[in-house]
Order: structure tokens, then sequence, then C-alpha cells
């Protein structure tokens, strides 16, 4: 910018994602949707390189010599409300989805044979499976399902995290976080459930991204065991400074463009349909690979246990975000790791190093207090409080001394109560006991044990 004034250009790189590293393509589209939603760039980035590494799952493995790496990345976009980081996710996201979709047909279609064959006595007819790429928000035994019928991979995507993780953060004990930590290490997990058969995930895939706030980020991942488990280190949080807001634009993302994007991650998805194929990193690469390793671990010596694990699992995730550069590079047909893509994969983890820093600092300050309560925050918070739930406090009963509808109550827990668990409030006699009374205290349903359901 002639007769302008740069000031500290290179602090201002280190803030951003940089692209690069990738084929001129993959700029070209990831700058577009970012200019079209007017969003920060790395939203779109770190969607592309969720997608891709979902797209090739388990087929494609990263090789140093020693360990084998598939790709799979749990990644947190942290930005505010507004911020516009929904959109491009799922234009990024559109292929699996379409995929998703056109499987889903497919599976209807063979289920609808399938009863048939059972209906004229052939009981040995297998019963067809869903093929999925992409899943939403669920339970855990649906999600270990699919994951044990789909084991080249799955992309999880949670528009809102702090829902995903908020009931296991509460309930630590469950074992879902142990298992999503043996899961994105690609260690086998088998899930044992009352009444069913052990389930054994040999090598599961399973890949993450999804937003959060930053003023709810300590409530997600400030719990003791989410910091102290290993479980936040494995993250890639996407926190990008604030910036001044984009005015409105006409720009739009050209059909070209899209097209070539779900063309691309389309083969990826069909590619090496019967062997695993075998990225190995080259030698001049690993040479910085290696440099990079022994950075961190200097760093792990002179860091807090949180850091010092944040630096740990970076080593294994800068060979995962490696392949996936490739994969997204201009020589993405050879099946060498060169040594630009790993100059590039440094720049980008020094990017998470900083984040992971951001986050930290954030998670360990005390917490800030809210803004004021709404109505609906404030029926869930006197919901928590009141313990209604742990009393078997029927919702219509609460509704009736709170002086709204039965749905009002159902619609404030289930939008705000996970942010407002584990107050550690007593259960000494409140106004809702003397409102609902002894009668009905005496005869609402037991609820034995932590989540067991309430009476409806």
């Amino acid at each position: 910018m002639n007769g302008g004034l740069n000031i500290f250009p290179e602090a201002l790189s280190e803030l951003s994602l940089p692209i690069d590293g990738l084929s001129p393509m993959a700029q070209e589209i990831i700058q577009a949707i970012a200019d079209t939603y007017q969003c920060n760039r790395d939203f779109v980035v770190a969607a592309m390189f969720s997608a891709a590494g979902t797209a090739a799952g388990k087929k494609v493995q990263v090789y140093d010599g020693r360990y084998r790496n598939s790709m799979a990345l749990y990644t947190c976009i942290v930005a505010p409300s507004g911020s516009n980081k929904t959109t491009p996710v799922k234009e990024i996201l559109r292929p699996l989805t379409e995929r998703n979709n056109a499987n889903y047909l497919i599976y209807k279609e063979a289920l609808k044979e399938w009863r048939k064959e059972i209906k004229q006595g052939n009981e040995d007819a297998e019963k067809p499976i869903f093929r999925q790429l992409i899943i939403g928000d669920c339970t855990p035994e649906a999600r270990y399902k699919v994951l044990q019928e789909n084991p080249n991979g799955v992309l999880l995507y949670s528009d809102e995290i702090a829902t995903f993780l908020g009931n296991m953060n509460r309930y630590a004990k469950s074992g879902e976080i142990p298992q999503l930590i043996s899961i994105w290490s690609g260690d086998g997990v088998t899930i044992n459930r009352k009444g069913d058969e052990p389930t054994v995930i040999d090598a599961p895939f399973l890949s993450i991204i999804g937003g959060v706030q930053p003023s709810v980020l300590q409530e997600t991942f400030g719990s003791d065991y989410f910091r102290n488990s290993g479980m936040n280190q494995r993250w890639l949080f996407v926190f990008p400074d604030l910036t001044p807001p984009p005015m409105y634009s006409e720009v739009t993302l050209s059909t070209q463009l899209r097209e070539i994007w779900c063309n691309y991650a389309t083969q990826l998805i069909d590619a090496y349909p019967n062997d695993i194929s075998t990225l190995i990193i080259d030698n001049e690469a690993k040479a910085t690979y290696t440099a990079y390793y022994n950075e961190l671990q200097r760093k792990k010596a002179t860091s807090n246990d949180y850091m010092a694990a944040v630096y740990a699992k970076l080593q294994v995730i800068a060979e995962r975000w490696a392949g996936i550069t490739h994969l997204l590079g201009e020589h993405h047909g050879m099946t060498r790791i060169l040594p630009n893509e790993m100059e590039y994969t440094v720049r980008c983890m020094r990017y998470f190093e900083s984040t992971a820093e951001k986050v930290y600092n954030l998670l360990s300050s005390p917490m800030i207090q809210a803004k004021p309560m709404g109505k609906e925050e404030l029926i869930a918070k006197a919901w928590e409080e009141w313990k209604c739930k742990d009393r078997a406090i029927s919702k219509q009963s609460f509704a009736d001394v709170v002086g709204v509808s039965r749905q009002a109550v159902s619609k404030a827990i289930e939008k705000n109560a996970y942010r407002l668990r584990g107050c550690g409030c007593g259960v000494a006699e409140t106004p809702m006991d003397r409102a609902l009374g002894e009668d009905e205290a005496a005869t609402s349903p037991t609820v034995i044990g932590e989540g067991t359901g309430i009476a409806e």
C-alpha cells in the first residue's frame, strides 16, 4: 500500500492461520467463502481441514518411520455470537452433507428390500447399514453405533459445542471423556452397556468441529477434569482476535468455486476404495518436523502441566495437519509430504500454540460475571438451584409455581441449564417447597441415581 503505514506485520501474521501453503485453488475457495459470508478466514480454514481429513478418513495415514497417524481433529471455533461462524462451516461441509443425504436414500431403499425378504421368510437377510460421513449431536450410544458401522470415520458437527460437552462436564464419571480421549488417539474402545452385547470399535476415526462463545468458554472447558485429563489439550482452538465488523458487501460465492470444492472433496471420499494410502514424510520435511518437535520438548520442560500437555499433543497433531495440508496442496497426487508442506504446518502449529495459551489464560482467570440473566435463564437457574430434577418435582408443578407454561419451562431448561449446573446449592426448604406443599412432596415419584429422568 503506497504511502501507507504497515504496523507490526510480523505480529499481525501470527494472529491468523496462514493459507499460503495450500494450492492456489484451495486459497481462492477459502478467501471467497470468507469474503462472501464476511467471517474470519480462520473459520473457513479450520472447516476445510476437518472436512478434508474426514473425507480421507482412515484410508489415508501419515507415517513418520515409527508411528502411523490418521488425520482426525477435534476443533473448536471460539467467537462471539454474530461472528457468522455457522454458515461458512456448513458451506465447507456441504460435500459431506450431500453424500450423507445420498447414502440415506440408498439406505432407505435397501431397508425396504430387506423388510420384504424378512417377510418372505429369509431370516438370514443382512440388514443394510446407513453409511454416514457426518453426524450431529447425539447420544453416546448412537455415536458409538455410527463409529462401528462406518469404520472409515465420521465427522461430528456441533454448532454449539457447549451443548455437546455440557453433560460430559457435569457427569465426569460417565466414561465419555476417557472414551473420547481414546478415540482421538485412535485406540480401540470397548463399550459395555447393561443388557447389551459388548461393542468393540477397533481404531475408531472421529473428527469433531463446533463453535463456542468466549463468554461460555470457561463453563465449557474450565472444569478441573477437562483441564487435567488431557481432554482440553487435544483440541485445536480457532480463537481469532476481535476485529472491526465488516460492512455490507454484495460479494457472492461463485457456482464454479462451490462445484470445484465439492468435486474435490467427493474425490477424496471415493479415493482408495480398497487399500490404505500411506503418506511418508520426506527426509527434508522430517528435519523440519524434528526441529519443531525438539522445540516443543524444550517448551514442555519449562511450562506448567497444562501447557506442557498442549505441546505434547501438538507433536502428534502436526503430523495429522501436515497430511491434510498435503491433500489440499498442489502435489496431492504424490505419496510424500514435502518440506514446504511441513514448514507451513509448523507455522499453523505456532498459531495453535498461541490460541491454546489464550484459552489457558482465560480458563485460569476468575470467572467473569455474566450479564444480567433473561427470563429463560432465570427459570433454568431456579430449576437447578431448587434441585427439581433430583427431587422429582414435575415440570408442570414447577411451571404452576413460577407462573409460566410447562413448555416454557422445558425450553428454558434445554437451552440454558447446562450453563448453570454444579452450583452446589443445598436442599434446605425453599419457597418452592412451601409453594408445592407437603402433599405433593410426599407423593412425587422417587428418582434413583443422577440423571435417570423426572416425572413429566
